[in-house]
């Protein structure tokens, strides 16, 4: 049962974030993660994974504990997707400079079935926090990754849309939103034909799992240095899904259209 004073809403995305603060605001956790989240649902980050409605609890209790200690918190931003929330969140440290972090939660059937939290800046965990936690193998992930750069560095956009991408792909970053492999296509034919000397410089954290890669990475080229987060839902070995996020620098679809 949702809490009687939910707002109303007018898409599943918007009516799942509705439900969930309204029931944070009660403080009812055990209300929150049976009404938002599936009972397989996944919870990662790069130094953490929980699964199931237990683990899922004890992980938003340590988050709750941790921003118990810190200051005011500023929405940076705010998308609802139709299967999808992505926020950036920025929160005042009374022991130093803001703590910067985005997430993104995906849905099935109008609840949670994956959320994704990173940091953009500094860190609310303390160590010990995950002193258990073992990452894992990540080899898959950077070959996934490595073939992904090297159409990039080479220029080939044909040769990305048809390895990589779904017929329904759908990507987003924050000055394009284009759908379908062709307008895929094209728009990276664009890109590339703006930008030259596409040089990977380093990979800051990497990780997968059946349905998707997720990874910080920093480049270079003509338009910029940039350290950037890509989220990629994959699906019989293609992308359907890819949200492209700044860490450092500007985006290079900002930098190629921003004046368009």
């Amino acid at each position: 049962m949702q809490p009687a004073n939910q707002p109303l809403a007018t898409s599943p995305s918007e009516a799942l974030q509705a439900t969930q603060m309204a029931y944070l605001q009660r403080g009812d956790i055990d209300g929150m993660i049976a009404a938002c989240y599936t009972n397989d649902a996944r919870m990662h980050g790069f130094m953490f994974r929980a699964q199931g409605h237990a683990a899922i609890k004890e992980l938003v209790l340590l988050y709750l504990e941790r921003l118990g200690s810190l200051g005011d918190r500023t929405m940076d931003k705010y998308e609802l997707g139709d299967n999808y929330i992505w926020l950036e969140m920025t929160i005042q440290n009374p022991q130093g400079d803001p703590i910067k972090t985005y997430e993104v939660k995906f849905l099935r059937n109008g609840k949670v079935y994956l959320q994704l939290f990173g940091l953009r800046q500094g860190t609310l965990w303390q160590p010990g926090d995950f002193a258990g936690f073992t990452a894992p193998d990540t080899t898959e992930a950077r070959m996934f990754h490595e073939r992904y750069l090297d159409f990039h560095s080479r220029g080939d956009a044909d040769g990305l849309a048809d390895d990589f991408f779904s017929d329904d792909i759908r990507l987003i970053t924050a000055r394009v939103d284009v759908s379908g492999r062709e307008a895929v296509r094209q728009m990276f034919h664009d890109l590339f034909a703006k930008e030259s000397g596409f040089t990977p410089l380093s990979v800051e954290n990497i990780t997968s799992d059946s349905d998707y890669v997720w990874f910080e990475a920093t480049v270079t080229s003509s338009l910029g240095k940039r350290r950037v987060y890509d989220i990629m839902l994959v699906g019989d070995g293609r992308v359907h899904l890819q949200l492209v996020g700044q860490l450092m620098g500007i985006l290079p679809t900002e930098a190629a259209f921003g004046s368009e």
